[in-house]
Parts: C-alpha cells; structure tokens; sequence
C-alpha cells in the first residue's frame, strides 16, 4: 500500500519551513519536507488534512482566502 501525500506549499527557505512544519506538528498535522532553500522548500501534507493544513496556512498568513 502507497501512501500518498499532497503537496501544501513550497517555502522560499529553511526557516520559513521549519516554522510551517512546527505549526503544523503542533496542530497534529502529518507532514514531510522536501527540497532545499535554493529550490524551494517543499512542504507535504496527508490527503486528509489537507483541509486543516490549508486553513492554518491561511492563518499565519501564507495564503490567500479562496473566492
């Protein structure tokens, strides 16, 4: 069995993504981190949080409010 996950948001660098995956563990959201701050910082979350995953980025301000 594979386990998929989705792709949530790619951080310009190590510090803001280490700051979105501490917010999301404390949120009890499963995530991975790929990439490097040269190429962007790739942050992964499980399909069924993704929801959730979106709404905090919204919160901290790393995404915008869908119309």
């Amino acid at each position: 069995m594979t386990y998929q996950m989705l792709l949530l948001y790619t951080a310009p660098d190590n510090f803001t993504a280490e700051m979105l995956m501490a917010a999301l563990r404390e949120n009890n959201i499963p995530a991975v981190k790929r990439g490097n701050s040269f190429e962007g910082e790739q942050i992964f979350v499980a399909p069924e949080a993704f929801e959730r995953a979106k709404e905090l980025l919204l919160v901290m301000g790393f995404a915008q409010a869908e119309e």
